[in-house]
């Protein structure tokens, strides 16, 4: 990675430990390809103090492709220290935005470590320990969710704030993900529905496809690590003290507040 590229990286390891809000990087130090906001990413990642928890894949609707101009997923990681769990009360201070989304994450019981030949569908299945039903805070440090730029999000962990997860759901196989209905209501109000369907037509499709693209770059997926499948419910944002709830019907509620 270029001195430039790497000072970029420097911007948003300060914006991110300010909690603050920073212009689109300039002149070089933005990333021109993924490639390049990727390796920002995980040097960014590397140098942070905290582990991760876990994944988020953006991007697996057709609405968030089209928004984003990009004709398939994206990824980024989740840091321990902003995964809470619901219902959960986040102060505003902690984030530069909160949009939120309904997702689907799994979280794997065993490792996946990287290997020559892909990992069969049945496999990746078999390595889950649970499915949680989840909100995802994109949080960018840019002024703006910069759909424009999409490297340069994916060198920001892919726009990402934290998570908040609900109950773990142990015996999830036999649910039909593609037809389970969730919804999201932000005091009361119904802001958006959705089905499983809307993620690449099947939240599962999404951990397949996150699953093959480590294992091709040589990437291990640890046990405990989770996967968020991106959002079902599009994107939408509470004002300070609005109750946010995440409904997906028989697996239960996500709910989050944030405070001023």
């Amino acid at each position: 990675m270029n001195a430039d590229l790497e000072a970029g990286v420097q911007d948003l390891l300060a914006a991110r430990a300010a909690r603050s809000i920073i212009p689109d990087l300039a002149g070089a130090r933005q990333p021109a390809t993924h490639e390049d906001g990727y390796r920002m990413q995980a040097a960014l990642a590397g140098r942070w103090d905290d582990r991760i928890a876990g994944w988020k894949v953006g991007a697996t609707s057709k609405q968030v492709q089209a928004l984003f101009g990009v004709p398939g997923p994206l990824y980024g990681p989740l840091f321990a220290r902003t995964v809470a769990q619901s219902a959960a009360r986040c102060r505003v201070a902690d984030f530069q935005h909160r949009m939120l989304e309904s997702e689907f994450a799994f979280r794997f019981g065993r490792d996946l470590p990287a290997r020559a030949a892909p990992y069969t569908r049945e496999e990746v299945l078999d390595a889950v320990e649970a499915l949680i039903p989840a909100i995802e805070i994109i949080s960018p440090r840019f002024d703006r969710l910069t759909v424009d730029r999409i490297p340069q999000l994916i060198a920001d962990c892919g726009g990402n704030g934290g998570a908040v997860l609900g109950a773990p759901v142990h015996d999830w196989r036999s649910l039909d993900l593609p037809s389970l209905p969730v919804e999201l209501r932000i005091d009361g109000v119904l802001k958006q529905a959705g089905t499983g369907a809307a993620v690449l037509g099947d939240p599962r499709n999404v951990l397949e496809w996150f699953v093959e693209t480590f294992r091709a770059q040589g990437l291990d997926i640890g046990a405990g690590l989770f996967v968020m499948t991106g959002t079902m419910t599009g994107i939408h944002a509470p004002a300070p003290g609005e109750r946010a709830v995440a409904d997906f019907g028989a697996l239960g509620t996500v709910e989050v507040v944030f405070d001023a």
